[in-house]
């Protein structure tokens, strides 16, 4: 799931754009400092060779993701109900327009 910004209006938060999450999924909302972006800009990323031989030393490091089948399984059970979910609204969508 990548970062979205959005503006607080009357006690909502007005997301900049759609967010393709699933429903319940948790959220953490803090106040950005004006002129704050999500993530590190082009001025402040290292392309260093030191960073970069740092960046894969730590990517080697990491271990293989195991996921068990109950996982897997939940996962496909959540991927059906979003497909799910995304049919009725797109089919809410289009009802009335070819009438």
């Amino acid at each position: 799931m990548s970062c979205i910004t959005g503006t607080k209006q009357g006690g909502h938060i007005i997301l900049d754009r759609t967010a393709d999450w699933p429903d319940g999924c948790r959220v953490l909302v803090e106040p950005l400092v004006t002129g704050e972006s999500c993530g590190l800009t082009e001025e402040q990323w290292d392309d260093s060779p030191e960073a970069i031989a740092e960046w894969i030393e730590w990517y080697q490091s990491l271990q293989p993701l195991e996921i068990s089948p109950e996982e897997q399984a939940d996962e496909a059970s959540w991927r059906r109900q979003i497909a799910d979910h995304e049919r009725i609204r797109e089919n809410d969508r289009l009802k009335g327009l070819f009438e």
